[in-house]
């Protein structure tokens, strides 16, 4: 049963490849029209960059806060999350949008992103019975426009009364990136800590 419907979706992947890829990008497009492309290409990179940077700087404690040290699951959202936030500054710096209400979208799209590459690696690793490279480095790119999709989206559909506070603002970008740095140094004895 289970090879059969693998089959069925492989077949119809393969038949409709181009009319599968062309309404993808059309989605994409329509997702990020709000940012410019360029800032979702930068998160890419970077995130992409960060990778490396852990073993290329010598295995710095400072660079080890920032960017995966191990091949656990959480460890790989860093590739995300601060990349994300990083360009977020630059493109407040660039456009200059209303400033707690841009970090705020910026901050719930990342959060999706994260939860999104989280889901998607489990289910798809749960089904498949183990991961595989190629599929984890889509997931990554595929989670960037995701996250900047869904935080224009919710700039573009929701108003928090939190929106006007700006200690609560920066506490979830503050309080985030701290759980990083802890959970970087004193890793949990849960399956997402674990390398893999």
């Amino acid at each position: 049963m289970g090879v059969e419907f693998m089959n069925h979706i492989i077949h119809y992947v393969t038949t409709n490849f181009k009319k599968i890829f062309h309404t993808v990008c059309t989605e994409i497009i329509s997702c990020i029209q709000g940012t410019a492309l360029h800032f979702v290409l930068v998160a890419a990179f970077l995130g992409t960059l960060n990778h490396f940077l852990y073993f290329l700087s010598g295995q710095s404690p400072i660079i080890a806060l920032f960017c995966p040290v191990n091949e656990s699951v959480w460890e790989h959202l860093k590739l995300l999350y601060f990349p994300f936030l990083f360009v977020s500054i630059w493109e407040y710096l660039s456009l200059h949008p209303v400033v707690l209400p841009f970090f705020y979208c910026r901050y719930l799209g990342v959060l999706l992103g994260m939860f999104f590459t989280v889901s998607v690696f489990y289910t798809y690793s749960g089904i498949l019975g183990q991961n595989f490279l190629i599929l984890d480095i889509l997931l990554f790119y595929s989670s960037v426009i995701f996250s900047f999709g869904m935080s224009e989206y919710i700039s573009g559909k929701t108003r928090s009364p939190h929106e006007t506070e700006p200690g609560f603002v920066v506490s979830l970008w503050l309080i985030t990136s701290f759980f990083f740095f802890v959970f970087t140094c004193f890793p949990p004895d849960l399956p997402l800590f674990y390398s893999a």
